[in-house]
């Protein structure tokens, strides 16, 4: 349980008679409980805060949330059942390559985890974990070779309200992009499904670049999973310009050459809880 913030001077509350008071009395993940001076304050606060959140995220900074969290406030929002969570900035995460897999094997819809990749990098919210983006090689044979990365798999979880996973798809497209460049790759590129509406990757800056027939890589001399590869596709990509230079000092940017990870493996990051323990 966490200390009340400090009252503020207030004039006599309207339900009461006695001093206003409105406390941020403890707060667990994205959960949080107010103390009032009576039930009367408490549930016209709430009424407001529903009401307008622009004014509830002004109300909670006010009482001191930032400052006992340690966290900056994105705004008060909507669960999805009749509730507010605060939700928090989005900020970068390294995590282990182990807890990537474990990751996508628990909240990719429609695809299964990559075997390798180049690098890779995660989004959370206050303390909970929100999505992960891989980056590697093109899974098209004719696209290797090119000065071309893919990013292979991104996966935002679906078990958290809405609101808390809002940005992140785009703020993860737009880190892979500015990351291949930064390494000195030509161009990037991912794939959507024919029926999705790719407004993370417009976001980020990202173009249509081609329609891509659904097709199975299954052959009689090379056996290849076909989960998900009869869906029509659509291909998007940015492309940098040809002065791009590599980062002669991170000597993981030493060209197209794929990374051990062995020294991310040997490291965890236990952020999966939904709440927060």
């Amino acid at each position: 349980m966490l200390e009340r913030a400090p009252a503020h001077d207030a004039l006599p509350c309207l339900f009461c008679g006695q001093p206003e008071r409105a406390e941020m009395f403890e707060v667990w993940g994205h959960e949080f409980m107010l103390h009032t001076c009576c039930e009367g304050l408490h549930e016209q606060i709430v009424l407001d805060m529903n009401d307008d959140p622009e004014w509830a995220r002004h109300f909670i900074r006010s009482i001191g949330i930032e400052e006992i969290c340690g966290q900056q406030l994105r705004r008060v929002a909507d669960d999805g059942c009749c509730g507010l969570v605060l939700d928090w900035q989005l900020r970068f995460k390294p995590i282990a390559a182990n807890s990537v897999r474990r990751f996508i094997g628990l909240h990719h819809a429609h695809c299964g985890i990559p075997v390798t990749w180049r690098f890779h990098n995660a989004v959370i919210n206050g303390a909970t974990l929100i999505g992960v983006a891989v980056v590697g090689n093109p899974v098209a044979p004719a696209l290797m070779g090119r000065g071309i990365l893919e990013v292979n798999r991104l996966c935002i979880r679906r078990d958290v309200p809405s609101a808390l996973r809002w940005n992140a798809a785009s703020m993860l497209y737009g880190w892979c992009a500015r990351e291949a460049r930064r390494r000195g790759w030509q161009k990037i590129i991912t794939y959507t499904r024919a029926d999705g509406p790719g407004t993370s990757l417009e976001a980020a800056g990202w173009t249509r670049e081609a329609s891509v027939r659904g097709r199975g890589w299954h052959s009689a001399r090379r056996r290849r999973s076909n989960r998900n590869s009869w869906i029509d596709k659509v291909r998007w990509n940015r492309t940098f310009t040809a002065s791009t230079a590599p980062d002669r000092n991170d000597q993981r940017n030493a060209g197209p050459r794929a990374t051990s990870m062995l020294t991310e493996w040997m490291t965890d990051a236990s952020v999966f809880g939904w709440p927060p323990a």
